[in-house]
């Protein structure tokens, strides 16, 4: 049975929303970990035994990595938009449900800017100028010794400021303000 003011649907999509929440911040979680040590150690048993390996193949290898890191980064940044969308929207519901510690009005970050994002704008450019050195290893090392930490910077600093502008378009409404209905916005995914 039903609340008269549909407390119970309420509740059933916050849970929904938290677990929807959780998922996807745990798998991000778990790949921002797993890239790194996975690209490290193909970079290592590659580079380590760069002359028992043909080297003809460092290049290939190097673009099928970036291709992937690319691909995981498009992922990655879809990932944090989905986040942010979560959070305003759980934000919403707890201002809602009259909660005062909730999890999405009360994130309790001691230092703000050390985030999953922050981690991907740390992980995600340093693999893929790895991987982008390695495909210039052979024919074009002074390239890659210039183009690798442009890539990391510029990466960066740009997943920075794609977090930043989500971040300030996701600012949930005053909590005078709030309802369900008025304070969804369409993210586009």
């Amino acid at each position: 049975m039903t609340d008269a003011d549909g407390s119970d649907h309420l509740r059933t999509a916050y849970d929904q929303l938290c677990t929807s929440y959780h998922a996807i911040d745990d798998f991000r979680a778990k790949l921002l970990g797993f890239l790194p040590l996975v690209t490290g150690g193909g970079l290592i048993l590659l580079t380590g035994r760069a002359d028992e390996l043909r080297r003809e193949f460092f290049g290939p290898v190097g673009l099928l990595g970036i291709a992937v890191t690319l691909g995981l980064l498009a992922y990655e940044l879809a990932g944090i938009r989905r986040c942010l969308a979560l959070i305003d929207d759980g934000h919403v519901f707890e201002t809602d449900m009259h909660l005062q510690r909730g999890q999405f009005i009360r994130r309790g970050d001691a230092f703000r800017f050390i985030t999953k994002s922050f981690a991907a704008a740390w992980i995600y450019p340093a693999v893929l100028a790895a991987w982008i050195y390695l495909a210039l290893f052979v024919n074009h090392r002074v390239l890659g010794e210039v183009i690798s930490p442009i890539v990391f910077v510029a990466g960066f600093v740009g997943i920075l400021l794609y977090d930043q502008s989500l971040r300030k378009k996701a600012k949930p409404d005053p909590p005078a303000a709030t309802s369900i209905p008025s304070a969804r916005r369409d993210r586009g995914g």
